[in-house]
């Protein structure tokens, strides 16, 4: 195996598993699972992942890992490189446990929903920015989801081809007003072997950037999300019906007018970048409607999967950190803020009706 001497990944959901997918020819990498009965169905299968492109005739493509452990028994002293791919609300506990195994040379891909997680992790785990590890930024388009009859397995569908973008993040945090990361000196030049291997990689469409440029991404698949994932979620719908609907394309320029103005303000540094014009609000309804109900048509969306399987959302990553930086600038995000609460209400409804609560639901609307 050429690379680091330990890979690890965190989050072995839809997303972990497709991009981890892309390294196990070159790599050996490990699984970090939750409880011995995912280990055990993992090691059931021979320690198979299976992959099935929906949009290329339903090929199923089948790949191996290198093994899975609980974070309370990973073998190596220390990890070299890990892959977070986890739910954002359950980054900061879920890396709690591998603390003793994280140092400075430790190297963090994160890829996830939302924003506000690096400044999470800097608070609370890493307060000294010398002792800080290297934390790399994923931002990934492709759609990816698991039929539920497939729950216990790790085998998902890749709904729709997409990109992915990386950067590496600055360590320091310009403290003087939250939330504004300070730029370190980079050119966007990759310095390490599995991040390489990852920009590489064809299927995955892998670019790497600088951190100015990549925050414009950041903020244009935050658009995407605030709009695809909360509204696919209460409309109980896939991606692409949500198409050609004119009260669906308002909705969504307001969330976006909205979040544009919110983001631009919080994160001034992209103001710098060469790529600024891709978060013009015009050109991102277009761009929301495009990759959302479109290129990723049959997908659906992993909030809407979340509500479906009654578990926790990061609504509160997405609009709901639009609108506390709004909040915190004296903003109004208040479409923003009402789609956090209606997805939230959304999930409790269907939390209530799972434990049977007593209200009848009448079959027909009164008049």
């Amino acid at each position: 195996m050429t690379g680091l001497r330990n890979v690890y990944v965190l989050g072995a959901g839809g997303i972990g598993t497709l991009v981890s997918s892309h390294l196990t020819k070159n790599f050996s990498l490990k699984f970090i699972l939750r409880s011995q009965e995912k280990i055990n169905l993992l090691q059931k299968s021979g320690n198979n992942i299976q992959i099935k492109q929906l949009f290329n005739g339903d090929k199923l493509l089948n790949y191996k890992v290198s093994g899975s452990y609980r974070a309370d028994n990973i073998p190596d002293d220390l990890i070299d490189f890990l892959i977070v791919s986890v739910k954002t609300f359950d980054t900061l506990k879920s890396l709690q446990p591998l603390m003793a195994k994280i140092g400075q040379s430790t190297k963090i891909l994160l890829i996830q929903n939302g924003m506000g997680v690096v400044e999470e992790l800097y608070n609370h785990l890493w307060p000294e920015i010398e002792k800080r590890p290297t934390i790399y930024q994923g931002v990934i388009s492709h759609g990816v989801y698991q039929d539920q009859a497939e729950v216990n397995t790790f085998n998902y569908n890749h709904a729709g081809l997409g990109d992915m973008k990386i950067c590496k993040i600055p360590k320091s945090i310009q403290s003087a007003k939250p939330y504004k990361l300070v730029e370190d000196q980079t050119d966007g030049v990759v310095d390490d072997s599995i991040i390489k291997a990852l920009v590489d990689s064809e299927a995955l469409k892998c670019e790497y950037y600088c951190y100015k440029d990549l925050t414009v991404f950041q903020i244009e698949k935050l658009m995407v999300n605030s709009c695809i994932n909360p509204v696919t979620a209460i409309l109980n719908c896939v991606n692409g019906e949500l198409a050609g609907i004119q009260p669906n394309r308002e909705l969504f320029q307001q969330i976006i007018d909205e979040g544009v103005d919110v983001m631009v303000e919080a994160y001034p540094i992209v103001l710098e970048s060469k790529h600024f014009s891709k978060i013009d609000k015009a050109r991102l309804l277009d761009f929301v409607i495009e990759i959302g109900t479109i290129t990723n048509k049959k997908n659906s969306s992993s909030m809407r999967q979340d509500v479906l399987n009654l578990r926790p959302i990061e609504i509160d990553y997405i609009n709901g950190y639009i609108a506390k930086l709004g909040d915190l600038n004296s903003r109004d995000a208040k479409y923003n803020k009402a789609i956090a609460m209606l997805v939230k209400s959304r999930l409790q409804i269907d939390l209530n009706r799972s434990t049977g609560d007593p209200l009848s639901f009448p079959s027909k609307v009164p008049n």
